[in-house]
């Protein structure tokens, strides 16, 4: 009787682990040397990895040692993510749009293969897969190709999306890409259409916002640096618990060059956002051109203008978005220290 209530014992114990192991998140797959594409990519999908079997051993520890407090039907996805930082997924164009003379909004949905590739055809059937990317606003995402095939001329780059989560529940995310003439990437975007299958890994990026840290929020940016800083405004603008103004100086050449105007204008209908379009190549001031309420300036984002926005305001309560090129980043960062900002106050993309 004593054995038969230990084999009970010991049958109980093993349903008891089997129940518990079911609750573990899944564990993050190790790369191969073949998804590293040895183009120096920050972070890197090795560096990500040992980050992410960290926290995953943090949480599997968590949960065996509160294992009490969880139930067999804990909400726990078990189906493995739909994007991963270290492992490019496959993605389905859905829509390519143009949006000025040189950028492009292009709308991707992730898919999974739904079977092997014909032997005829040699062409793999996808399905779509409508469920969150848990990507934050603020992160970016990579994107890779090889032109004709060959693994040792792959290239990628990073593009920061600007759907809305909305979009990103449903395992869609929109990148506005600007195109370049001699551009390797620009040539493989250019030739892209719906239908066809694109590679992407992510989310990354250390960006994290927690509403009412900051005053104000001043973002500046330039041409396609608006990527991160919209979708950052927006979710600010549209949490009724977030008091914090926000305002934008935006740099770009000509007025057909602004990027997500109409989304502008809508944002600066909430009571904390401004924003400032600033025109390097305006050659008059054609306030025709203007949409109604659309504050336009003629000029660049310099020392002084950038001095007047930060003037009267308390410096500690003031947090900084940078993006553009090298030159607007490095000029922009050291206007800001000029006045005082601190250091932990300044994020650049």
């Amino acid at each position: 009787m004593l054995i038969l209530v230990s084999m009970d014992h010991s049958i109980m114990n093993k349903e008891k682990q089997h129940n518990i192991e079911t609750l573990f998140p899944p564990c993050p797959e190790e790369p191969q040397e073949s998804d590293c594409c040895g183009s120096g990519c920050s972070p890197c999908v090795f560096d990500i990895y040992r980050s992410q079997l960290l926290e995953w051993e943090k949480q599997c520890s968590d949960i065996l040692s509160n294992a009490g407090c969880y139930s067999k039907t804990a909400d726990i996805e078990t189906k493995g993510p739909l994007i991963s930082p270290i492992k490019f997924s496959p993605f389905q164009v859905l829509s390519v749009q143009q949006y000025t003379h040189n950028t492009f909004l292009y709308l991707f949905q992730a898919v999974r293969a739904s079977s092997e590739p014909d032997q005829k055809s040699a062409v793999t059937e996808y399905k779509h897969v409508k469920r969150p990317l848990g990507i934050s606003v603020g992160q970016h995402l990579v994107m890779r190709f090889s032109s004709d095939g060959n693994p040792n001329t792959v290239s990628t780059r990073a593009y920061t999306p600007i759907s809305d989560l909305k979009s990103s529940n449903m395992g869609q995310f929109e990148v506005l890409i600007k195109l370049y003439e001699n551009g390797k990437m620009s040539k493989y975007l250019k030739d892209m259409k719906k239908n066809d299958i694109v590679e992407w890994r992510g989310p990354c990026g250390n960006f994290t916002y927690i509403p009412n840290s900051y005053r104000h929020v001043l973002m500046l940016c330039a041409g396609t640096g608006i990527a991160p800083m919209y979708p950052i405004a927006k979710s600010i603008t549209e949490n009724d618990l977030d008091d914090t103004f926000v305002h934008m100086l935006f740099a770009c050449r000509r007025f057909e060059d602004i990027l997500l105007r109409n989304e502008l204008q809508k944002l600066s209908l909430y009571w904390n956002f401004t924003a400032e379009i600033f025109l390097s190549q305006l050659e008059s001031t054609t306030e025709s051109q203007a949409h109604y309420g659309e504050c336009v300036r003629k000029g660049r984002i310099d020392k002084g203008v950038v001095n007047e926005r930060l003037a009267g305001k308390t410096l500690q309560q003031v947090f900084i978005l940078i993006c553009g090129t090298r030159s607007f980043n490095k000029d922009m960062i050291n206007y800001v220290k000029q006045v005082g900002i601190p250091d932990n106050n300044i994020h650049l993309f």
